[in-house]
């Protein structure tokens, strides 16, 4: 009887222990499950696409604001997400965002990931644009609640932050920060947790949690692996000098914390890490993303930051307009984010095709996209069966187009948030060989970064010229090719509430030096002949003397400068003539030359203290030499025939 009910009640354990097991595994079945979709559908739909829709899958993109462009291209491309900035919501009711954002949706055959920037603070889109007023510390930096409110604080604002997104149709949210600076006034500083690396990972632990409550919002750690004290990357390169040790100890510390709580998605900065990839940014580099995968065995979404921000522009130029698109997938990426997927699209899959890209990189990464969307409940089964691309340029039933609110119900006074709305250029300077101009400028909302562009177009023809993202407290810099004329530029900003301003761009310039080199060439041969017809009146050429009578009277003809054992030292000249006369003068000994640069007379005589350099230019100066020497010349042949009379 004994043995009977031991038995009954080791049956029973077990039957439990596998209960919960069960359970364990319907729970988490459940998350990617929600409506019915399995991922053996998910895998079938990733064999059965096409290159061109599993690749469009990879892309989320700035919002365009004309709403029939975006559906349109949302079917065509099958674009896997959408960001939405100040300008997608500005002047609407959030009823009215709502219906924009279900528009949005409804043109999509795979429900898109919708994704914003709610860190808090100066990074809040939803109090920034007017579309939700301000409550307190409700959306404000992180680091500020917790200093008011403790971590409880910060924990509920995530929670009730979350529900409101998802309520207004976001899905995505690209917080929170996991970087930790150490500089106050740098870049990052204010945007960080600011509490120190282990006392950041510990909020990460408890935030995550609380942004991804019931499934409503994705979270993102950003930026890695670590942004750290180094500069702002909207508007140029910046780098970082930390080792792989360092990282590991420090800045990596938070986002494997976050990672270990469950984030659904790491951003990857745009910094340059020297002491790992010193040629990649972070973001196109391969070596920075292993470290995701294999030094935080992470395996959800990793997203790059926009590759629309100056540090990748620049390093697209510095590499020959190379694809960023393409390294971006090189490097490991599952999204990308740009807007440039009518280009970029292509040029992946031509990648893919030709054996740079393995198409089974491309499912992972595509198999990750949509398990995440069926974890946030957006896919159903017929979200994975294929349909044609509807175009919708001719859709005149639009809701979302004919939605035209001057006011804003929800947050009464927009324009306070946006300070001024003006446009300042402070300044613009050049490159080396004046080829490329830089408009340096800012508008007046510092919180404008990341989410305005500011656009220059010829003021003259109105043909747009080039594009930058607004950096950190409203800073921008427009970098645009010089041309042959003066360029009259017009800035505008992508909120019309911006006056535009004018300013004007320099005309390529020649190189005055060569320039002035030839002329110079010109008239030191008329000088030439000058001088040869002088000296050809007398029965024997004149030699210059450096040292003896004897190395005088061994100079060979028609000379003017004869210097003796020139060295081969480094000379600073930088104009290519002059260059070249000073490596004439070190092909062998006793060279004879001419220069008519004061640097070239420096190396020359310090080459040989013995050296005397003839300017050759037709300048004042050089005409009274010249008399003097033939004073000189003449005074020496007089001398010598008397002495032979004699």
């Amino acid at each position: 009887m004994k043995i009977k009910r031991a038995f009954t009640s080791v049956i029973a354990g077990f039957s439990i222990a596998v209960g919960c097991l069960a359970i364990n595994n319907l729970s988490a079945n459940a998350a990617t499950t929600q409506n019915g979709v399995t991922n053996d559908q998910i895998n079938q739909y990733v064999n059965n696409a096409t290159l061109e829709q599993k690749v469009g899958q990879m892309y989320v993109s700035r919002t365009p604001q004309d709403p029939n462009q975006v559906k349109n291209d949302v079917s065509k491309y099958n674009l896997g997400g959408l960001i939405v900035y100040d300008a997608d919501m500005k002047g609407l009711t959030q009823q009215q965002f709502k219906d924009k954002m279900k528009s949005f949706q409804d043109s999509a055959q795979t429900p898109l990931l919708v994704g914003v920037d709610q860190e808090g603070g100066l990074v809040s889109r939803l109090t920034h644009s007017g579309l939700v007023q301000q409550n307190g510390n409700q959306f404000a930096f992180p680091r500020k609640q917790y200093e008011e409110g403790g971590m409880k604080e910060v924990v509920d604002d995530a929670e009730k932050n979350a529900t409101l997104l998802r309520s207004l149709g976001i899905n995505w949210n690209y917080a929170p920060d996991a970087d930790y600076s150490t500089k106050p006034g740098t870049f990052m500083w204010d945007r960080t947790f600011g509490q120190g690396y282990q006392q950041t990972a510990d909020y990460l632990s408890k935030v995550v949690p609380a942004w991804q409550h019931d499934n409503l919002v994705a979270s993102t750690l950003k930026h890695f692996p670590g942004y750290g004290d180094a500069a702002d990357t909207h508007t140029g390169f910046a780098e970082n000098s930390k080792s792989l040790t360092e990282l590991e100890n420090q800045d990596m510390v938070p986002f494997k914390a976050g990672m270990k709580a469950g984030a659904d998605s790491v951003m990857v900065t745009h910094v340059i890490y020297n002491k790992i990839d010193p040629e990649y940014p972070a973001s196109l580099s391969p070596k920075i993303n292993s470290l995701i995968r294999n030094n935080c065995n992470y395996n959800g979404v990793i997203v790059t930051d926009a590759l629309e921000m100056g540090a990748i522009t620049d390093f697209a130029k510095e590499h020959g307009n190379a694809s960023v698109d393409v390294l971006a997938v090189k490097a490991g990426n599952d999204m990308i984010m740009t807007t440039d997927y009518a280009t970029g699209i292509k040029e992946i899959v031509s990648a893919v095709k030709a054996g740079e890209i393995p198409e089974s990189q491309i499912n992972a990464s595509v198999t990750r996209i949509l398990q995440l969307k069926n974890k946030l409940g957006l896919l159903k089964p017929e979200n994975l069966m294929f349909r044609k691309p509807t175009n919708n340029n001719n859709n005149n039933n639009n809701n979302t187009s004919t939605i035209i609110n001057p006011g804003n119900t929800d947050h009464k006074n927009p324009s306070v948030i946006s300070g001024n709305n003006s446009i300042t250029i402070s300044g613009i300077t050049y490159n080396n060989d004046k080829k490329v101009a830089f408009i340096n400028g800012k508008v007046s909302d510092p919180a404008a970064e990341g989410s305005m562009i500011m656009t220059a177009t010829n003021a003259n023809t109105g043909k747009k010229i080039t594009t930058a993202v607004v950096g950190g407290k409203g800073v921008f810099a427009i970098e645009l090719p010089m041309t042959n004329e003066v360029q009259n530029v017009k800035i505008t900003s992508d909120d019309d509430s911006y006056a535009a301003v004018t300013t004007k761009v320099e005309a390529i310039k020649a190189d005055k030096p060569v320039v002035n080199t030839d002329q110079n060439n010109k008239q030191n041969s008329s000088t030439e002949k000058q001088t040869n017809k002088q000296n050809n009146s007398v029965k024997d050429e004149v030699n210059i003397t450096l040292n003896t009578e004897k190395q005088a009277n061994s100079a060979k003809k028609n000379t003017q400068v004869v210097s003796k054992n020139i060295n081969s030292e480094k000379t600073t000249v930088t104009n290519p003539v002059y260059k070249s006369a000073i490596k004439t003068n070190y092909q062998g000994k006793n060279v004879i030359t001419t220069s008519h640069d004061s640097a070239a007379h420096a190396v020359a005589q310090k080459s040989n203290n013995n050296a005397k350099v003839l300017p050759k230019t037709g300048t004042k100066e050089n005409i009274v030499a010249l008399f003097g020497l033939a004073i000189t010349s003449t005074t020496a042949l007089f001398g010598l025939a008397l002495r032979k009379k004699n």
